[in-house]
């Protein structure tokens, strides 16, 4: 009997995939629209899938056809956002974020390891002055959004997308244990981003550039809190959570923004691009890959959550003295 081996490694994708509560020929069959018969076939690798088939099931159940249809290949195809010049368009970014936290949430013992050149994008969610100017700068400055040419950063509005898309954002990262990897380097291209504004004009009142930088000495706090009890907190409410958090200060230069959402049964490897942007894969050598350079950075890194008060206390004193030091050069 033909096995199809192809075949069989998508199936242990697929089975995976789906929870064990639930019986996968009657999924399939009914996706598929087939007798359960026939779903047995394709299961058992009997029958082929067509393609039509095999693309299906991978968008219903999120599964990475390439891990299996280009297995021992150097090919690994990526999942990109469609960038938009528009402001609308940051919400749909906002979308995605949220689902794909969703995504990997629903398997045993899933975290997210940020390996990151920048500030993390959740932690701009918590402040809604950051996350404005973060929006703003990437339309106006990244994206080249003509309809900003002469807006004022306090001119742009959230869009209404926001309001429901954000809050839930924070609560699914709140709820998702994380390991971070921070340098010494990660707060200053915000800080960069914030100096080049106010310079050429484009914050009409002090007032918002004093609120900007104080929400950023908040996050900085914030994660210090964090760092502090291992835990996440959550500053609306200044309650420390269940949620495990380590961090860890990196000498080593991360290079770009690198996230890994990982978990018993699935994984995936997010990179940046393009400032905001990223591009995903759940190809599993390539997320094998990823594993190993996120360990090896840690093991050059320093643990500073939970542990070594010391080295903590100087590394968020440095960042604050970064954010006093350019509050001085505004005069704010």
């Amino acid at each position: 009997m033909d096995t199809r081996p192809n075949q069989i490694s998508f199936v242990t994708m697929l089975k995976k995939a789906i929870p064990a509560n639930v019986n996968l020929a009657d999924e399939v069959a009914e996706l598929l629209e087939v007798s359960a018969d026939s779903a047995y076939r394709r299961l058992r690798g009997e029958t082929d899938f067509s393609l039509e088939e095999l693309v299906l099931l991978a968008s219903t159940y999120n599964i990475s056809l390439d891990t299996t249809l280009m297995n021992g290949t150097k090919m690994v195809s990526f999942r990109t956002n469609e960038l938009s010049a528009h402001v609308s368009g940051f919400a749909d970014y906002l979308g995605v974020l949220h689902s794909d936290l969703k995504w990997i949430r629903q398997w045993p013992n899933a975290k997210i390891t940020y390996a990151a050149e920048d500030l993390p994008v959740f932690y701009h969610f918590f402040f809604p002055q950051l996350a404005r100017f973060k929006m703003v700068y990437w339309n106006k400055s990244i994206l080249g959004n003509t309809e900003l040419n002469s807006a004022f950063v306090e001119d742009v509005n959230i869009p209404e997308e926001w309001r429901a898309e954000v809050p839930r954002i924070i609560d699914v990262f709140s709820q998702m244990p994380s390991v971070e990897i921070w340098h010494e380097d990660t707060l200053k291209s915000t800080l960069k981003q914030i100096e080049y504004y106010a310079h050429v004009g484009y914050f009409k009142q002090k007032e918002t550039l004093a609120q900007l930088m104080q929400e950023l000495a908040d996050l900085m706090s914030m994660v210090r809190i964090q760092a502090e009890y291992g835990r996440k907190y959550q500053p609306y409410t200044k309650k420390v959570l269940d949620t495990p958090f380590e961090l860890y200060a990196s000498e080593v230069m991360i290079g770009n923004n690198c996230v890994l959402l990982n978990s018993d049964v699935q994984n995936a490897t997010y990179l940046s691009y393009n400032t905001f942007n990223f591009i995903q894969t759940k190809n599993e050598v390539f997320n094998q890959q990823t594993i190993s350079w996120t360990k090896n950075l840690l093991s050059k890194s320093n643990r500073i959550s939970e542990v070594a008060e010391i080295a903590r206390a100087q590394y968020f004193n440095q960042r604050m003295e970064e954010i006093d030091e350019l509050r001085g050069r505004l005069r704010l």
